[in-house]
């Protein structure tokens, strides 16, 4: 088995404090993601609309068909006229399938908000975790050091005191750093959750 030294735990800080910028950059990409997301919502909507007024329209034509195909030498049978009315009824079932489409995508842009707050959180305390190991470590160091100089004893217990206390705080920074990570691990659920339902709204989608 290697010797484990001093070295290695800050090693291991320093990869930590790696992996939050990581994070803290890949919650920045999602959140780049996320407003492109909401503007091709934006723009669906926006779509949405312009259907709405095209098929006021249309159902303008399809009474005025209905009115005509009662005079026979209109021109307009009956049969004309259904057969419109069932492309009235197709434009209708596009507008309420994109209207679904455009709500789930929304939603998961928002359901994104609280997934990267967590990831920025989380990478905050990773970096403060990392501090607190070197902090350790630095006063396990200096502890040796006195004790190999023949310190007095007060200086060291004085060390000693602080080692107890930054280990202490070593220990709640860790209870809050799986706390954290379980919260995030929640809201990545939720937004698995979105892209769910984004995907079932995109059945048969145009």
């Amino acid at each position: 088995m290697p010797i484990v030294t001093h070295q290695d735990e800050y090693l291991l800080s320093k990869i930590e404090v790696e992996l939050a910028n990581m994070i803290n950059s890949l919650a920045r990409e999602i959140d780049s993601i996320k407003n492109q997301e909401k503007k091709l919502g934006d723009m669906y909507q926006a779509y949405t609309k312009d259907l709405g007024k095209y098929i006021r329209k249309m159902r303008d034509k399809s009474k005025q068909m209905d009115v005509l195909a009662r005079e026979d030498k209109s021109g307009i049978s009956k049969t004309e006229v259904d057969a419109y009315k069932k492309q009235v009824q197709k434009v209708d079932d596009r507008i309420r399938m994109i209207e679904g489409y455009y709500d789930r995508l929304k939603d998961l842009a928002l359901q994104k908000n609280n997934l990267t707050k967590r990831m920025k959180e989380y990478a905050s305390l990773m970096v403060s975790h990392a501090k607190i190991r070197n902090n350790i470590v630095d006063i396990g160091l200096k502890i040796e050091k006195e004790k190999n100089k023949m310190v007095a004893a007060e200086s060291i217990s004085r060390n000693e005191d602080k080692l107890k206390d930054a280990e202490r705080e070593f220990e709640r920074s860790k209870k809050e750093l799986n706390k954290k990570w379980a919260q995030l691990e929640e809201e990545r659920a939720e937004v698995n959750q979105m892209w769910r339902a984004l995907k079932n709204s995109i059945d048969d989608f145009e």
